[in-house]
């Protein structure tokens, strides 16, 4: 089922209609960013290129929650290898045992 969602773009005035699920997540990544749904629309609206505008929204959202993904993925890859060589980097020290026999 589509939405119909009003929005300003620019000063333009228009409307959009996509899922609930792209509604909220469009909300979403305003809240994040603290920018406005409108604004982020003209962002999107400045930089769609052949697309459609609610293709192109539909697209941001898409590559927005794709980059997201990698960046949290490449953030714990390197905290896991900070930890690693934390611990890597240990040496501890062993007391020499002499065995008398």
């Amino acid at each position: 089922m589509l939405v119909n969602r009003n929005i300003t773009v620019g000063r333009l005035r228009t409307s959009v209609r996509l899922e609930p699920q792209f509604l909220d997540a469009l909300s979403a990544i305003a809240s994040r960013e603290r920018i406005s749904i409108d604004r982020l629309c003209t962002v999107i609206d400045a930089n769609t290129g052949e697309l459609g505008r609610t293709a192109a929204i539909r697209v941001f959202i898409a590559s927005y929650f794709a980059q997201l993904r990698v960046r949290e993925e490449r953030a714990q890859a390197e905290q896991q290898a900070s930890t690693f060589e934390r611990t890597a980097s240990f040496q501890p020290t062993y007391a020499t045992v002499s065995r008398a026999g």
